[in-house]
């Protein structure tokens, strides 16, 4: 059977305007508090510090960490990100999340645009914006200033051009586009995307009994591409810096490895096994609750009918299971992954599943259930401690919990568009987030920021160190280091040494009992207090 539930129905706003409204609501609720948020104390810390230290030192090529060699990630990232401070004049949040969010638009736009021409519009809106407001994304990754949307895009393209291309019949445009795309995709992130590419290629030649192609004489043309554009990179780097090769090599691999089997050992990787479906699940709710509609007679001609999801599908197992085989995986790690899987779904869940299939029924109620539970739920604001405080409040979740209950209404009056009344259900949501939750995290994070300037501003015009381990041996100090950098205008190095003159940030166990002059404080993550001091007998 092959229905398709958009044809001969009454269009809920318009089947153009609907989607627009949608988008347009999403990217309020997200601009919005783009920049409202201070400085995350995770891996965005990382991002914006070592950013900022290359402006400092002007060094454009050699990204560093409290002013030392770092060679975890390669500098595209770091280079959109100064980039962007650039553009603002600042280093302000806002500034830093900029090319994440120019990448989930451009990854949304990629979705809409491949999806439309394969396959069809309904289903392409379905896919992209269920890419942009997928639990994972919309209340995590959107929020925050990390390298993984920006991968994802690249992965997506190459994925895409590849099935283009190969459509076309043009093997030299598939292999440099890829092989291009790729060495992006390593500037950012290292090896990853050598093996996507990898899988890719060998799984759909091979499905389609063309692995012929992978002898095409643009296959050695497109990785002479992806040699010229890292290895331009890596000669003007040693250039510079006149370290090992292998010293840069070992790291890099390292850091594509360090979460596989490899490092995590044989027990770990059977319990991943076995959990990380149901980590995926949770990740990316609710739209991976249609895998349900995998379980249905005639799966393989449905999937296999058209090509393009054919492609889509296989794309998706193969190379998935280099995180089903990683014990140690975050959900970010998946993003450029999860819209071949939501173009199968919307694909299975709009033109193959009638309005009445009994699946269908249960996991649109599942839908209906949540949005029913979060209007009245958000009542809570107005008991719990930390949101009862909030000025307007009551009207905040009011208007809140009066959209869900529309929105529910409309679910029980629209079963043809339960789908894009989700999206919906998920834009509000995150406007009640915007109002009720960010507000106390905003809070948290100041306090980090207000502390980490003011002992900044304590030591304007002398030296500054951070003493021994204090700072920089985990990330959870380097958004202080990113305020005190920034507001110093200078790197923030670590050091054992005592210096005349200098001032020292050092807690008592890097200070061992030493007798120091203290002269300030500062409260590094978490709840983590140190002291500016001096040190006696080497004053001035």
């Amino acid at each position: 059977m092959n229905v398709r539930v958009f044809v001969n129905r009454q269009p809920l706003v318009g089947e153009v305007a609907w989607p627009l409204v949608l988008t347009a609501g999403l990217l309020v609720v997200l601009l919005s508090h783009l920049g409202f948020m201070p400085l995350d104390t995770g891996d965005e810390a990382r991002r914006a510090l070592v950013s900022l230290e290359m402006i400092i030192s002007g060094d454009y090529l050699t990204p560093t960490l409290h002013g030392e060699r770092y060679f975890n990630k390669p500098p595209l990232y770091n280079w959109l990100i100064i980039g962007s401070y650039r553009l603002f004049g600042n280093y302000s949040t806002f500034a830093l999340r900029f090319p994440m969010i120019l990448s989930l638009l451009g990854l949304g736009a990629a979705v809409f645009a491949f999806v439309r021409r394969y396959i069809n519009a309904p289903v392409a809106t379905a896919a992209a914006l269920m890419m942009l407001t997928n639990g994972r994304v919309l209340f995590y990754d959107a929020t925050l200033g990390l390298i993984e949307i920006t991968f994802a895009l690249t992965t997506y393209l190459t994925m895409m051009l590849i099935y283009h291309y190969d459509q076309r019949r043009n093997y030299w445009l598939l292999y440099t586009t890829a092989y291009a795309l790729t060495a992006t995709g390593f500037l950012l992130k290292g090896l990853p995307p050598l093996v996507f590419l990898a899988f890719t290629l060998l799984g759909w030649f091979a499905y389609t009994r063309q692995l012929r192609r992978l002898l095409h004489p643009a296959h050695v043309l497109g990785l002479g591409l992806f040699l010229l554009i890292t290895g331009s990179y890596y000669v003007a780097y040693f250039s510079r810096n006149a370290i090992p090769l292998q010293d840069v090599a070992s790291v890099l691999l390292t850091e594509s490895t360090k979460r596989t089997g490899l490092h995590l050992g044989l027990g770990a990787t059977l319990l991943h096994l076995v959990t990380f479906p149901f980590e995926f699940i949770y990740h990316f709710v609710p739209y991976t609750l249609l895998l349900g509609l995998l379980i249905r007679r005639g799966l393989r001609q449905q999937l296999t009918t058209n090509p393009f999801v054919a492609f889509n599908a296989l794309t998706f197992c193969l190379t998935v299971l280099v995180y089903w085989l990683s014990p140690e995986v975050y959900g970010r790690y998946l993003i450029g992954l999860v819209p071949l899987l939501f173009t199968v779904l919307a694909h299975l869940y709009l033109d193959c599943t009638p309005v009445s299939d009994g699946p269908r029924h249960w996991i649109e109620r599942s839908w209906l259930v949540v949005t029913v539970v979060v209007a009245l739920g958000c009542w809570v604001s107005l008991l719990y401690p930390t949101t009862r405080v909030i000025p307007g409040v009551f009207w905040k979740t009011a208007l809140v919990s009066a959209l869900l209950g529309g929105l529910a209404w409309l679910m029980c009056q629209q079963p043809a568009h339960r789908l894009l009344l989700l999206v919906g259900t998920l834009v509000v949501i995150r406007l009640g987030f915007n109002w009720l939750v960010l507000p106390g995290r905003a809070a948290k994070r100041q306090f980090y920021q207000d502390s980490a300037v003011a002992a900044a501003r304590l030591t304007l015009g002398h030296p500054l160190y951070g003493y021994k381990t204090t700072v920089g041996a985990t990330n959870a100090t380097d958004v202080s280091t990113f305020h005190i950098t920034a507001t110093r205008g200078d790197i923030l190095r670590r050091t054992d040494k005592q210096l005349p003159g200098a001032f020292y940030i050092a807690d008592s166990i890097s200070l061992g009992g030493a007798q120091v002059e203290s002269v300030g404080s500062v409260m590094l993550f978490d709840r983590h207090p140190a002291l500016i001091v001096r040190f006696d007998g080497v004053k001035k």
